[in-house]
């Protein structure tokens, strides 16, 4: 009697965690499964002129950097402030949710689109959700706003906006300092 009650208590207990196993399945994290659509929304919004190797570089970056994000962490307190800031939740909640948007505003798979068709869909998917200006860092806002965001705030941006190989925030020693940076060549994006 003893065995049987038991086992009862034991399917009990796994029947009442079971509700909490595929709703996490059911959301699973963003990730790489997500990727091939990512790169295609990234043709999107990203500069052309850094070509496919570049904007599959920078969606490397930005999954590297969603990796690595921890909620709650310590963040710089700014210069002037003395009070300390914690990180934010991930911004990945709707990333999930934006992808499906833009593939259901298609009727079907975003990737499919022609270049100009999908930047239409993102442009009205990022008015539909309320987005005025690009954030300084991913906040979760939309999807795509969060890869602009992310690019446009890295040293390659950087780098292609001034046409040069200055490799913002990269250790350098003082040897050759008083020479310009070298051009940026663009196929490669290299000096």
């Amino acid at each position: 009697m003893l065995q049987r009650r038991t086992m009862l208590q034991t399917a009990l207990a796994v029947v009442a965690w079971r509700p909490f196993g595929p709703k996490a399945s059911a959301q699973a994290p963003f990730g790489d499964a997500h990727r091939p659509r990512l790169v295609a929304l990234a043709s999107a919004v990203l500069p052309q002129e850094i070509g496919a190797v570049g904007q599959r570089a920078a969606v490397d970056q930005f999954m590297r950097w969603l990796r690595d994000y921890r909620a709650g962490a310590e963040r710089d307190h700014g210069y002037g402030v003395t009070g300390l800031r914690a990180a934010p939740p991930s911004p990945t909640a709707n990333y999930v949710a934006d992808l499906d948007d833009l593939d259901r505003r298609t009727g079907g798979t975003f990737a499919t689109l022609a270049p100009a068709e999908r930047q239409r869909v993102v442009i009205e998917a990022i008015t539909a959700a309320g987005v005025k200006e690009l954030p300084g860092r991913p906040d979760g806002s939309h999807l795509a706003t969060d890869v602009m965001s992310h690019y446009f705030n890295s040293p390659s941006a950087n780098d292609l906006a001034y046409r040069r190989v200055i490799g913002r925030d990269a250790c350098r020693d003082l040897a050759g300092s008083d020479q310009r940076p070298p051009v940026l060549l663009p196929t490669t994006g290299r000096g």
